[in-house]
């Protein structure tokens, strides 16, 4: 081979290798998924009860009987779980804000006992909203999972949500305010969810909902959306944003009505109404939108 074209040759291998090596995560980053895959080892050890008491803040908000409120206390009064149960998960995607003390992950979750079902796992997929505390570890502040049908899948190793379009100017949070995007959302879906979303959807978006496997990416949430109903009522309780102003989440409240529906040889039935809280994770956008990256109902 002459020598030009060994150059080209080199020149070929080296922006190939170049070009596959993954982008190295934020420290900050890196931290919070090592806490998460900590807090899973540790409940292999001590059962989930202790770990959950161990890792979650004492700021950390829950959802149990219907009413929202300490998550340690709420999670103290459960019951110790059986000896024979295993709760296995693990951070699979996730990201957090510039400023580094706010963020959130997700993963799959395997619940085991070997006294039911032959041993057989049950599935469901977490998430949790991790925040930096004052002696710089990262406790969680929010989790809500839901249960899937089956094992829900995600790429090899841990993949960070899409940030190239993310915010990065100075925040000013009287410009922008989290809080009157998710009142804004809401209001907007008493009338069509679809449209509500549609401009509020981040790349990546993911939507969780109870016994469904996840929806992701906005092609998949458009297509969801468009065959679900208007909320009778949604009120926002809760808003924080990163000091950074590029990441936040959002929880409330909210409600939909009863309808008849039709099904063939079936006749008209009622769909129940549906009531319970809904956690939001929130992205910002270089033009300063706020737009959903994780939404989940509990």
């Amino acid at each position: 081979m002459r020598p030009a074209a060994v150059a080209i040759a080199v020149l070929v291998a080296v922006w190939r290798a170049g070009a596959q090596a993954p982008e190295p995560l934020p420290e900050s980053l890196t931290q919070m998924v090592e806490a998460e895959r900590a807090f899973a080892a540790r409940a292999l050890v001590i059962g989930w009860k202790d770990a959950f008491l161990e890792y979650f803040s004492p700021s950390a908000v829950g959802f149990a009987e219907g009413k929202p409120g300490s998550a340690r206390e709420q999670i103290a009064k459960n019951p110790d779980p059986p000896k024979d149960l295993q709760l296995i998960w693990e951070p699979r995607y996730g990201d957090i804000a510039a400023s580094g003390e706010l963020g959130y992950l997700t993963g799959p979750v395997r619940n085991i006992r070997a006294s039911r079902d032959g041993g057989k796992p049950r599935f469901s997929n977490y998430a949790s909203v991790w925040k930096r505390q004052k002696d710089g570890s990262f406790k969680v502040v929010m989790d809500v999972g839901i249960n899937t049908p089956a094992a829900v899948t995600f790429p090899v190793g841990f993949t960070r949500a899409p940030h190239k379009t993310r915010f990065t100017g100075d925040y000013d949070d009287s410009t922008a305010p989290l809080g009157t995007a998710d009142e804004v959302l809401n209001s907007a879906l008493k009338t069509d969810p679809l449209r509500a979303y549609r401009p509020r959807l981040a790349d990546g978006v993911r939507f969780h909902r109870q016994n469904q496997m996840p929806i992701i990416g906005t092609q998949a949430a458009t297509k969801w959306l468009a065959s679900q109903r208007p909320v009778s009522s949604a009120d926002s309780r809760f808003s924080e944003a990163a000091r950074s102003g590029d990441l936040g989440y959002t929880w409330g409240t909210y409600t939909i009505a009863p309808r008849t529906v039709t099904a063939r040889g079936r006749g008209a039935q009622t769909v129940n109404i549906e009531a319970g809280f809904y956690v939001r994770v929130w992205v910002r956008d270089r033009s300063g939108q706020w737009k959903v990256a994780l939404d989940v109902l509990q």
